[in-house]
């Protein structure tokens, strides 16, 4: 019986993650998208068709990570065949591009082969960088921005994240708010689960996120 509660408590934590990570930066980017439309609708109309192109763009993708998320339950009763996961090889461009459209400067610097990751780092990895952004847009403030770092160092994958801390929020953790916490709680477990370490924090004026995967040897 206790065997059994723990495996439901993993799936559902596995869950809350994936939901997080991937409904929650949607309904970021949405929103953002959204609120600047709204802001120029009277005196840039070719701004508005561009930022509800964007927003349709992102609800569409995010049927389709739904599906894979709800692929969980899925894999757990033997119900059928689910979607396929996001990873770094399949998505990290359209990631990008959605992330900037909706209006976040994002300078990525990928210095690994997406396509020669062990599947299973190549699909955390991809929602690691996915919470990043998503922190960066729902807590940069005017002017915010992202360098993104996706590098091989020796045996493994290191994920580097870094954005300005808005004016006065120095010492404040961005995901500490109401009902808040849960991203960077799920980021760490992702890399724990995989043998990994994560660390994040403010730097110099900044908030820093960076995330350690073996390649090899994961338990």
């Amino acid at each position: 019986a206790a065997e059994r509660r723990a495996a439901d408590l993993a799936v559902r934590n596995r869950l809350a993650r994936e939901l997080h990570d991937s409904v929650g930066h949607a309904l970021s980017a949405v929103t953002l998208q959204a609120s600047a439309a709204r802001r120029v609708l009277d005196h840039d109309p070719e701004f508005v068709r561009e930022a509800l192109a964007a927003i349709e763009e992102t609800t569409r993708r995010t049927v389709g990570e739904l599906d894979a998320v709800l692929g969980v339950l899925r894999e757990t009763d033997g119900s059928g065949p689910t979607a396929p996961a996001p990873t770094l090889a399949t998505d990290l461009d359209g990631l990008l591009h959605r992330t900037r459209a909706a209006g976040l400067p994002v300078s990525a610097t990928v210095d690994a082969d997406p396509a020669a990751l062990p599947p299973l780092v190549s699909r955390e990895a991809y929602r690691i960088v996915q919470e990043a952004l998503s922190n960066a847009l729902r807590h940069g403030g005017a002017g915010a921005s992202l360098t993104l770092r996706v590098v091989l160092d020796g045996p493994d994958l290191t994920v580097t994240a870094e954005n300005p801390l808005p004016s006065g929020s120095a010492d404040r953790h961005p995901d500490r708010r109401p009902g808040g916490g849960h991203g960077l709680r799920g980021v760490a477990d992702r890399a724990r689960l995989l043998g990994g370490a994560c660390e994040a924090g403010p730097a110099s004026g900044a908030w820093r996120l960076r995330v350690r995967l073996p390649l090899k040897g994961q338990p």
